[in-house]
């Protein structure tokens, strides 16, 4: 097979067309599922932001018909306002067209040229290991690309698929467990946007998430959410097509001391959502409020993204706490996932 790798042409339909389809089956291959967008979606998604630019390179194949074909795709994402020595890479290939060396070609003429151009000193990858296998074992994949990338394992993560839609009697259940131990506390639903009023206290709480994250030997700096990020972003979520919702837990003194969100596609053909960050304040744990905020937010999966029929979450596997929310409400695992990072020469 003749391969050429070269940069995505943003600026044309036919190839954003292919590069749509190749997404839909990465993600029914991997979780069972896909999101539609239209092109104007998909153009908004891929967009520089303030906080980080990114190039994306192709893998075009020759077909027998003479035709071309789009079988691979890689990536590489720098952020603009923290974490200033970080790249964080990606390569991922149709799963028809595997084990055929497009991998290894996206890796040395795209990301390799790419990392040493950037002058960034720290490489940030990730990868998938099929569930119930060994993730250290060597002979998987991933661990090839990442010899090429010169990163290791830094974070194991666990990837979980929540089966939609949920019976409204386990909610009731699971929310009578989380009120026996709420007390005072309270869950609000925002619909939209975050109120402008409550800004910089979300801001606060997507902050902590960062700094609470547990990722074993990962380097992170966290970033700060100021007002205007959580408008960018949610600019991009609206111009991409994304809807989210989030429920906030409220102390007894009125300030937000826990979030939950969901990221859904509402076009009629999405059938793939992700349960985004979870976080209780340090001061405010122990009341079930984590699985209050995902009480909350799962029950309105039935009316606002009824087509749904999977629900996909990522945990580090040192979160035993969350994973026990998530397993309560019938999460199951899909696969191992590495965070991988490795340090170059300047």
């Amino acid at each position: 097979m003749n391969v050429t790798i070269r940069p995505l042409d943003i600026a044309s339909d036919v190839e954003l067309e292919q590069y749509q389809a190749l997404a839909e089956a990465l993600d029914e291959d991997t979780y069972g599922g896909h999101q539609k967008q239209s092109l104007t979606q998909l153009k908004a998604e891929l967009e520089d932001s303030p906080y980080w630019t990114a190039r994306r390179w192709v893998a075009i194949a020759e077909t027998l018909e003479g035709g071309e074909m789009l079988v691979g795709r890689a990536a590489v994402f720098l952020p603009l306002k923290e974490n200033l020595e970080t790249i964080s890479v990606g390569v991922a290939v149709h799963p028809a067209h595997r084990g055929q060396g497009i991998g290894t070609a996206l890796v040395e003429e795209a990301l390799l040229p790419a990392i040493a151009e950037s002058g960034r000193t720290l490489v940030e990858a990730y990868g998938e290991v099929e569930a119930g296998a060994d993730p250290e074992d060597l002979r998987h994949p991933v661990h090839r690309i990442a010899a090429r990338l010169g990163v290791s394992r830094k974070n194991l993560a666990v990837c979980r698929a929540l089966s939609l839609p949920l019976d409204p009697a386990l909610l009731d259940a699971l929310d009578a467990e989380s009120e026996e131990r709420r007390g005072e506390y309270r869950i609000e639903l925002w619909d939209g946007e975050i109120p402008e009023e409550h800004l910089h206290a979300y801001g606060r709480l997507l902050t902590q998430l960062e700094i609470d994250e547990p990722d074993e030997e990962v380097e992170h700096e966290p970033a700060e959410y100021t007002p205007e990020r959580i408008r960018e972003s949610e600019r991009r979520m609206r111009e991409s097509g994304t809807t989210r919702i989030v429920a906030v837990a409220v102390a007894p003194g009125g300030e937000f001391v826990g979030n939950t969100e969901v990221h859904v596609h509402e076009a009629p053909g999405s059938t793939l959502g992700y349960q985004e960050n979870t976080l209780v304040m340090p001061d405010h744990r122990g009341h079930r409020l984590g699985l209050g905020l995902k009480v909350a937010t799962h029950r309105q999966l039935a009316e606002r993204a009824p087509q749904l029929r999977s629900l996909v979450t990522w945990n580090s596997h040192v979160n035993p706490w969350m994973i026990a929310v998530n397993e309560k409400l019938g999460y199951e695992v899909l696969f191992h996932e590495l965070v991988l990072q490795g340090r170059r020469e300047a």
